[in-house]
């Protein structure tokens, strides 16, 4: 029985719904950052917790922009294959040591593989800014999502005696720190050799291109054997599926923020002394109680209602 390979066969409405994904990660990033404002003491969160978080935010769009040129350059590589073959079927069989049509089509796909890895890399490297400027005493200081996991590892620090630091501890080694492994590879080492494999349908000669994923690419991510354990993986199905996780990873993150801004909060003080001399905190009423509650309340509703 021939193994099954996994793709992405609608790539049209996968796209849409990772950018759904994207913008309900934005909203979960935005109500994070409100909350940590709403109850925190630190009198300059306004002016640096949004930068922070728009700096996550064009992170995120890059890694969904870079994952959009993915699935146009399979499109564009199938209809440049489909050129060829009907100028002339016998291109494809002249080249007895590797066809360098194919080898063309390989590198192009394999390049923006590699920037949706570098990319990937970026967002954790950018949420780890966000979680050390909420989390650390010392605000201005900063740390790598390397650096901050080796800490979550470890013992005697901020983030082992936290408990997002059994949540990054677990992400790390799960996925993000497979991730910096296999991106260092691509970047110090060498190329990674992908599977060419494509079929040309015989009514209209249309190419239906799969590139799968390398043993080696599987063995750095794992963790998608837990769900898929003997298909064939495409390399659009392993991206896809790499984006998607990596929306989940920022839920789990966000949800031990969370924890960690209320288990310190100052919203009361923060009401009846605000940080800006004269200023104002936005506030919604509970309509079940009529007590004043903050903005944040609302936004993280809306975003763990929306899935």
């Amino acid at each position: 029985m021939e193994d099954k390979i996994l793709n992405i066969d609608d790539r049209q409405a996968d796209f849409k719904e990772i950018d759904r994904q994207s913008w309900r990660a934005e909203k979960g990033i935005r109500s994070i950052c409100v909350m940590y404002d709403d109850h925190s003491s630190d009198k300059n969160s306004k002016e640096n917790i949004f930068l922070l978080k728009d700096n996550v935010h064009y992170r995120i769009f890059s890694l969904k922009h870079q994952y959009l040129i993915f699935l146009r350059e399979l499109n564009y590589a199938e209809h440049y294959l489909q050129e060829l073959h009907q100028k002339d079927p016998k291109k494809f069989n002249a080249f007895p040591m590797g066809n360098p049509y194919f080898e063309k089509v390989d590198l192009e796909i394999s390049s923006v593989f590699d920037n949706i890895i570098f990319q990937l890399s970026s967002v954790f490297d950018y949420l780890s800014h966000l979680i050390c400027y909420i989390c650390l005493t010392n605000k201005s200081k900063t740390l790598y999502w390397t650096k901050l996991a080796s800490s979550a590892h470890g013992k005697n620090n901020e983030f082992s005696n936290l408990e997002i630091g059994k949540v990054i501890a677990e992400l790390d080694k799960k996925i993000a720190g497979k991730l910096y492994d296999y991106r260092s590879r691509l970047l110090h080492n060498k190329k990674d050799q992908h599977i060419f494999n494509t079929s040309v349908k015989l009514v209209d000669f249309r190419f239906d291109l799969k590139i799968l994923a390398s043993d080696l690419a599987i063995k750095h991510f794992k963790v998608i054997r837990e769900e898929y354990p003997d298909e064939k993986i495409t390399l659009a199905f392993l991206s896809s599926w790499l984006i998607k996780k990596c929306f989940i990873d920022i839920e789990s993150i966000l949800d031990a923020l969370r924890l960690e801004i209320l288990k310190n909060s100052y919203f009361h003080q923060n009401l009846t002394n605000p940080k800006v001399k004269n200023g104002l905190m936005f506030l919604s009423v509970d309509p079940k109680t009529n007590f004043a509650k903050p903005v944040s309340d609302g936004l993280w509703e809306q975003y763990k209602n929306k899935k």
